[in-house]
């Protein structure tokens, strides 16, 4: 609900900012979104993962497709931010750079799992 209540209150600040300075707007608009990304991150998002992840502890995968979900929504947050500052090109990058990263990641779990399958498969023959 506070975060909430500070989405509003920025809102607000921007709508004036906005109005008084336009030129400056858009800086102020990357600080604010950065401030309250970080708020809602340290606030509810990661105690959040924590508490589902001690749910499910003993479920393998599920830390790394948690993880992984919230990396690649940050991806799109900041790939709004390049396309609000009429910078699509550089979201698009951004987007493209997370799912490098998200594959190249799952790319060495496979991996890893496959191996495991392997030798199994190469005892039980």
């Amino acid at each position: 609900m506070t975060i909430l209540v500070y989405a509003v209150i920025l809102l607000l600040i921007l709508l004036l900012i906005k109005e008084a300075v336009p030129k400056l707007y858009s800086l102020i608009a990357i600080i604010f979104f950065f401030i309250l990304l970080h708020f809602l991150l340290s606030k509810s998002v990661l105690p959040l993962i924590g508490q589902i992840l001690s749910y499910v502890n003993s479920v393998p995968y599920v830390s790394q497709l948690v993880y992984s979900a919230l990396f690649y929504q940050m991806g799109v947050f900041f790939k709004m931010l390049f396309v609000e500052q009429e910078q699509e090109t550089m979201g698009e990058f951004v987007m493209f750079s997370v799912r490098i990263v998200l594959l190249t990641y799952w790319v060495g779990e496979l991996a890893k799992v496959l191996s495991s399958f392997s030798s199994i498969l190469e005892k039980l023959q």
